[in-house]
């Protein structure tokens, strides 16, 4: 034999020797994969897709908006669910852990692909199959990615693969990281942290206009344990960009064209701060299944536009036991009602959460601090201009709790062509509010309450309506039912120590105004005005509306008490005007009505300082929530105080 030949042999026997010594990892049958070799080492610089070469030290912009995927109509199966349906891991089964987190498991073939800034290298980098590793979290001598975008070029479309960034490390995102498809509802694609340090894996700085990107058919994927954390936008950083220097950049964008269904999407247990959007669902795609649980996000803000905690359109989403603080600005605004932005001005266009044309949707315990503006602002803009129509419907703000800002629940923006209805079923049931007004953000005099407006269909009922506690602020309102309304329920609220000092022609605790209602029911509520001369009562469309065994009680003159189309009448000549001879005009007295969030925070040891409050959740380590920072318990003890009246 010759020597080239012997030469050959050998060259062949140590391919093979080196092919079975590898590590073995999940097989792919999609035909996209077949450019990824079987063996988990990298040898070269990762591709993703149309991305480009992806190094340890570069991660390249993404310069086109295209599906980086190449996925076409027939690539993808149909997307099922329904608006309305949550199926992410359902809590009656075992889909939730006995603190109430979300169960991810990796599947058989899932990819683990672990992510390290400081230990980790593109170049000589694995992925790992789930029976390669005895511990998902702790999962000992392993070669680490550096950069996410070479982890993400390793994932594939359509698979339950997941990215692990490892917890105490931070990254500097070039361009934004476009995740992949999962599987299923059950078979997510997952990025989320791993490692032993309590500190979440921080994504510090992104050049792209956000820094995660869900793009046009991206289902079935959760993002889990993540900082997202945009600190050249934080002025009391070092790397604060400085002022006129600071670019808008999201959290994390999901968006869908018009004309396709997308979703099934968790965000679970991570923080977002000083980012213009910490969430944005957007584009004119039907997303359904979008669930948000147990984040934290605060200090959104903007120089150069809107900035919201979460903004969405045409989404059924399910908000569940978030935080969301000092969302929209950082100072408040120098001009009364003014629209400078610079140096993140509290403006009246930003909002804790704003969403468009939202169906089927739940803002269930959480708790909500000190927006720009409102807490939960809700738009159903008409399709055509001129003609109302029904564009938002199903909603329900469940148990959350409410403090300062100028404006509780607004279900009532922005275009009304007052034709019509705009909102169809609409429930804001069992929340509390407290000091709406107080911050005067926008520089504005105003506290309203709850705005319903141009409903078919709702109810408000349970709320606690409670102590606006500035006295600079005159403007105003518990509870507005205006516009087109009919067929809604006011029941079981207590409205409590609304200050005004005076009376007013447009400020009430309950308010109606002119424009055509039929079959409101008032009933069951309390208001106790001791101390305040605000109106109990100011309806201009009395007929529409029945009063049925209310309690009223305020400091004003006997004969200021109501207000009917335009003329003054005392609780006596209230009776037979409106027919409502069930009610009493009675100071009612409750067990501790002086609690308040402050007061709570300082009975858990946070004195009363709402900044030590959110910072103090910030810092809980990964998949740990106390119940000190959840709205049932701060809402239970505020109830405590009332007689625990609720609406259920």
């Amino acid at each position: 034999m010759s020597l080239l030949n012997v030469n050959k042999y050998i060259a062949l026997l140590l391919i093979i020797i080196s092919l079975i010594a590898c590590k073995s990892s999940p097989t792919t049958d999609n035909p996209d994969e077949s450019a990824i070799a079987t063996t988990t080492s990298v040898s070269e610089p990762a591709v993703s897709g149309t991305q480009g070469a992806v190094t340890a030290t570069s991660e390249e912009p993404v310069t086109s908006t295209a599906n980086t995927d190449s996925e076409s109509s027939a690539d993808i199966p149909d997307y099922s669910v329904n608006s309305g349906e949550f199926n992410h891991f359902p809590r009656e089964v075992s889909g939730w852990d006995e603190t109430g987190w979300s169960i991810v498991v990796p599947s058989e073939d899932s990819r683990l692909i672990y992510v390290s800034s400081l230990e980790g290298d593109d170049e000589t980098a694995e992925f790992y199959a789930p029976r390669d590793i005895s511990d998902l979290q702790n999962p000992g001598q392993i070669k680490p990615f550096k950069t996410i975008h070479a982890a993400i070029g390793q994932s594939r479309k359509g698979f339950p693969d997941w990215i692990l960034l490892r917890r105490g490390d931070q990254w500097e995102v070039a361009a934004r990281a476009e995740l992949k498809a999962g599987r299923s509802i059950d078979e997510r694609s997952v990025f989320t942290s791993y490692g032993q340090s309590p500190d979440r894996p921080v994504i510090r700085r992104s050049d792209g206009r956000e820094m995660l990107r869900i793009w046009s058919h991206r289902n079935y994927v959760a993002v889990m344990g993540i900082s997202f954390y945009a600190e050249e936008r934080d002025p009391h950083s070092a790397s604060f960009a400085g002022w006129g220097n600071v670019g808008d950049v999201d959290g994390i964008l999901i968006y869908g064209p018009e004309g396709i269904k997308m979703g099934s999407i968790l965000i679970e247990d991570n923080h977002f701060n000083y980012l213009s959007k910490g969430v944005s669902i957007d584009g004119k795609a039907e997303h359904v299944d979008i669930v948000v649980r147990r984040n934290i996000i605060t200090n959104s803000y903007s120089e150069s536009g809107h900035a919201q905690g979460m903004g969405a359109t045409t989404a059924s989403a399910l908000l569940e036991e978030n935080i969301f603080d000092h969302n929209g600005w950082l100072v408040q605004q120098r001009v009364e009602g003014g629209k400078e932005e610079e140096e993140g001005q509290a403006t009246i266009y930003n909002h804790n959460t704003y969403f468009r044309r939202a169906v089927d949707t739940i803002f269930r315990n959480n708790i909500f601090l000190r927006p720009s503006s409102i807490h939960n602002k809700w738009t159903a803009n008409p399709t055509v201009k001129g003609v109302d129509e029904i564009g938002s419907s199903n909603l329900l703000m469940e148990n959350n709790l409410y403090v300062g800002g100028e404006i509780g629940i607004s279900a009532g923006g922005n275009d009304d062509y007052d034709t019509g209805h705009r909102w169809s079923n609409i429930r804001i049931i069992d929340n509390i509010m407290l000091a709406i007004g107080r911050d005067r953000p926008t520089n504005r005099n105003l506290a309203w309450y709850i705005d319903a407006i141009d409903w078919d269909g709702g109810d408000i009922c349970g709320n606690y309506l409670l102590k606006n506690d500035n006295p600079l602020v005159q403007n105003i309102n518990g509870i507005k039912v205006n516009g087109h309304s009919r067929d809604v329920t006011v029941s079981k609220n207590i409205l409590y120590d609304l200050y005004m000092s005076q009376p007013s022609n447009n400020n009430g605790a309950l308010r109606m105004n002119d424009e055509p209602k039929s079959n409101i029911l008032i009933k069951d509520n309390s208001i106790q005005l001791a101390g305040s001369e605000m109106r109990p009562v100011i309806s201009e469309n009395l007929p529409s509306t029945t009063f049925e065994n209310n309690t009223y009680y305020t400091d004003a003159d006997d004969g200021q008490w109501f207000r009917v189309d335009g003329d003054n009448y005392s609780f006596d000549e209230w009776e037979p005007l409106s027919a409502d001879f069930e009610s009493l005009d009675e100071k009612q007295s409750y067990i501790e009505p002086e609690r308040t969030f402050e007061t709570y925070l300082d009975s858990v040891g946070f004195g009363s300082s709402i900044d030590a409050f959110v910072r103090s959740a910030m810092d809980q380590p990964t998949k740990t929530w106390s119940e000190n920072f959840s709205a049932k318990r701060i809402n239970a003890y505020i109830r405590e105080g009332y007689g625990n009246t609720t609406c259920n």
